[in-house]
C-alpha cells in the first residue's frame, strides 16, 4: 500500500509553531519597564520596542519560511528517486526534509521509504509516529492510514534479544551499544524489533575489555548473550615491561654434563635505566645554558672591573694635588670608574648565580646508564640451574 494522493496535497500540513521562550520572557520584561517610565518616555519607548518585536517577528517568519521551502524541494527530490527506484537516497532525502520542517505527510513517505528498502522495524517505528502526530493535530484520516500500515508489518517484524551476563550491569559505567547506538537497561533480555541484516552488539566499561558480537538478524527472534566483563589487566599480574630481545648461543657447561644457554649482555627492560630520560636531558641542556651564562656574566665583569681600577688611577692622576678636587677630565673619569664598577659588581654576582645554577642542575640529573644482564640456564637430567647476572 502506498501513500495516497490525498497525502500530497496536504503532505507540509503541521501544527503552527509557538513563540520562542526567550520572546515571550523579553515581552514580559519590557511590559514592566514600560510601567515604571513616565508616561512620554513610555510612549516613545514603546513605539521603538514595538517595531524591534515587529523586525524580530518578521526574521524568524523568513527564517522559518526558508526552512519549509527547502525542506520542500528536498521532499521532491525524494519522490521522484521513489520512482525511479532509488530508495536508498530517497530515504536519505525525505530524513533531511523532515530534519528541516517536520510533516505528517513526510513521516508517511519515509516510513513506506523504509518498508520498501527492507528496513521493516525502521519502518513499523516510523509509521506508529505518524500516527501519533496525526491524531495530536486532528488528521484522521492520515491517523487511520499510519496505523493500518504499522499493523500490517507486525507479523513480520525481525526482533533482537540482548541477554546480559549477571553482574554486568553492576559494574560501574557498563554500557551495551548496537550499531553504535546505546541500549537502554530496560531493554535488556526483552525482544525489541530490529532491521533485517548485520549489526554489531558491543558491551564494554573503563577497564573492561570491550566484548563484541556480530549477529545476522533475518526473521523471527534473534538473541545475544553478552558474558562478564572482564579486567584489562588480570588482579596480581605484574605489568610486563616491553625490552629489546637479545641474541643467545648454545655452549658446554663447565662440567660437560649438559649444555649451557647464555643470554649475551642485553640492555635493561626499563626505559628509565637504558638512558637518560627526558626531563634529565633537558635538565643538562638547561645547565649547559646557564653555565654557558654564567661564563659570560663573568667575563663582563673583569672587563668592567678592569676599566673601572683603570678610569680610577686616571682619576688620581689629573686630580693632584687633591684627589677630591678635580677638573673636569678628572671628574667625569671618577664618574665612569664608579659606573663601570656597578656594572662589574652586577655582572659578577649574576654570572656567579648562573653559574651555582649550573652546577646544580648538572649534578643532580640522573647520569646516563646502561645496565647490563646476563643469564645462564644449565639443564642436566631432572635438574635445572638458572643464574643471573647484572652490572652497572
Amino acid at each position: 500500500m502506498s501513500t495516497t494522493s490525498a497525502d500530497d496535497a496536504s503532505r507540509r500540513s503541521l501544527q503552527s509553531k509557538p513563540l520562542p521562550l526567550a520572546s515571550i520572557v523579553m515581552t514580559h520584561v519590557t511590559t514592566l519597564l514600560f510601567r515604571a517610565l513616565p508616561a512620554p518616555l513610555s510612549t516613545l519607548t514603546a513605539s521603538s520596542s514595538a517595531t524591534a518585536l515587529m523586525f524580530a517577528a518578521f526574521t524568524v517568519n523568513a527564517q522559518s519560511a526558508g526552512s519549509k521551502a527547502a525542506a520542500e524541494a528536498i521532499f521532491e527530490q525524494g519522490k521522484q528517486l521513489m520512482q525511479t527506484g532509488d530508495f536508498g537516497q530517497a530515504c536519505t532525502k525525505f530524513e533531511a526534509s523532515q530534519k528541516l520542517d517536520q510533516g505528517v505527510g513526510t513521516l508517511l513517505y519515509l516510513a513506506d521509504c523504509y518498508e520498501k528498502l527492507g528496513r521493516t522495524a525502521s519502518a513499523w517505528a516510523t509509521f506508529k509516529e505518524a500516527a501519533s502526530v496525526a491524531g495530536a493535530q486532528g488528521q484522521e484520516t492520515r491517523q487511520k492510514l499510519a496505523v493500518q500500515r504499522a499493523r500490517a508489518l507486525e507479523p513480520d517484524l525481525a526482533k533482537l534479544t540482548i541477554e546480559v551476563a549477571a553482574g554486568n550491569e553492576s559494574i560501574l559505567g557498563f554500557e551495551v551499544r548496537s550499531d553504535g547506538v546505546a541500549v537502554p537497561p530496560a531493554q535488556y533480555a526483552t525482544p525489541f524489533p530490529i532491521d533485517p541484516g548485520t549489526h554489531h552488539i558491543e558491551a564494554g566499561a573503563p577497564g573492561k575489555r570491550t566484548h563484541t558480537e556480530t549477529i545476522n538478524v533475518t526473521r523471527g527472534v534473534s538473541h545475544v548473550n553478552l558474558p562478564l566483563l572482564i579486567d584489562l589487566t588480570p588482579p596480581g599480574t605484574p605489568p610486563v615491561a616491553a625490552g629489546p630481545a637479545s641474541s643467545t648461543t648454545l655452549g658446554p657447561s663447565s662440567s660437560g654434563a649438559a649444555p649451557v644457554l647464555v643470554a649475551s649482555p642485553a640492555r635493561s627492560a626499563q626505559t628509565t635505566n637504558d638512558s637518560v630520560s627526558d626531563q634529565d636531558k633537558t635538565q643538562r641542556t638547561l645547565s649547559y645554558i646557564a653555565g654557558g651564562l654564567g661564563v659570560v656574566g663573568i667575563g663582563l665583569g673583569a672587563y668592567f672591573g678592569i676599566a673601572a681600577l683603570h678610569n680610577n688611577s686616571s682619576s688620581k692622576d689629573n686630580c693632584q694635588p687633591d684627589p677630591n678636587t678635580c677638573p673636569e677630565l678628572g671628574y667625569n673619569q671618577r664618574q665612569d670608574a664608579l659606573r663601570d664598577g656597578r656594572i662589574s659588581t652586577v655582572s659578577f654576582v649574576a654570572g656567579g648565580a648562573l653559574l651555582t645554577t649550573a652546577a646544580v642542575l648538572y649534578f643532580t640529573a640522573k647520569p646516563n646508564q646502561s645496565n647490563r644482564v646476563t643469564a645462564q640456564a644449565q639443564v642436566s637430567g631432572q635438574s635445572a640451574l638458572l643464574n643471573l647476572q647484572t652490572s652497572w
